[in-house]
C-alpha cells in the first residue's frame, strides 16, 4: 500500500511539473490537453478516459500506452503474469466466475461484464466510440 501511495504522489508532482500554470487543476489541464477544449464534456470523456484506461489497459490496437498497463481487468505482467510467484488476474471477481458478491446474504457470482466485458473501453480508448457505449446487461438486473 505504501508503494502505491508513494507512486501516487511521484505521478501527481509529474504531473503538476509538466503545467505552467500550477493553479489550474488536473482535470482542466488535461481535458484541453487531450481534446483541445474545457469543458464539461470534455472534463466527463476525460474521466472516461482515465477509467477506461484503468480498467481496460493499452493493449488495444492502435494504442500509444505500454501493454505492459494490462488494466485491472486483464491478467497481470508483473514478473511474467505473476506476483511473488501467484498468478494475478482479477477478471473472475467481475465476470461471475467467483461467488464475489452479496445478494440476500449470500454470495453469488454476477457477470459485470456481460455486456461486451472489456470491447466497449477499448473502442472508446481507440476513437471507435466518442464515449464508453454500454447496453443493457442481463446478469446483472
Amino acid at each position: 500500500m505504501a508503494r502505491l501511495l508513494i507512486l501516487l504522489a511521484v505521478f501527481i508532482y509529474a504531473c503538476q511539473a509538466q503545467r505552467t500554470n500550477p493553479n489550474i487543476s488536473t482535470c482542466d489541464y488535461y481535458a484541453e490537453q487531450l481534446y483541445g477544449q474545457n469543458n464539461n464534456v470534455t472534463q466527463y470523456r476525460l474521466i472516461q478516459h482515465i477509467v477506461s484506461l484503468a480498467f481496460g489497459g493499452g493493449s488495444f490496437p492502435g494504442s500509444n500506452v505500454s501493454s505492459e498497463v494490462t488494466g485491472i481487468l486483464n491478467p497481470g505482467v508483473v514478473n511474467s503474469g505473476s506476483y511473488s510467484n501467484v498468478s494475478v488476474d482479477l477478471r473472475p471477481w467481475f465476470n461471475g466466475t467467483i461467488d464475489s458478491t452479496n445478494l440476500n446474504n449470500q454470495p453469488v457470482g454476477i457477470d459485470w461484464l456481460d455486456d461486451g466485458g472489456i470491447q466497449p473501453l477499448y473502442d472508446f480508448l481507440s476513437g471507435q466510440t466518442t464515449e464508453v457505449v454500454f447496453s443493457s446487461p442481463k446478469s446483472n438486473e
